[in-house]
């Protein structure tokens, strides 16, 4: 896995207790929007980040046919999510 640090386009649910959940994102791809549906969550962790607090999920999903393991962050100060791994 690559280190990224992208911004992504995120659509995430929030359950009623508060659990955010990543559904899929939209990325840039030798220049093409490609959409990533989220097939599994394999680990979620919450960290400090610069003393922000942030939720890392490690996923997986089958892009262009290929199982593909990343990573995920959500800087909840800032709202923005980022790719971090790929």
């Amino acid at each position: 896995m690559k280190l990224l640090n992208r911004q992504i386009d995120m659509i995430s649910w929030t359950s009623k207790e508060g659990v955010l959940t990543p559904v899929r994102f939209r990325m840039e791809e030798n220049g093409e929007p490609v959409v990533v549906k989220i097939g599994k969550i394999l680990q979620t962790e919450k960290n400090m980040f610069g003393g922000t607090p942030t939720l890392s999920y490690r996923c997986a999903s089958t892009i262009h046919g290929i199982e593909r393991i990343y990573e995920l962050t959500y800087h909840s100060h800032s709202q923005q999510w980022l790719l971090k791994k790929f």
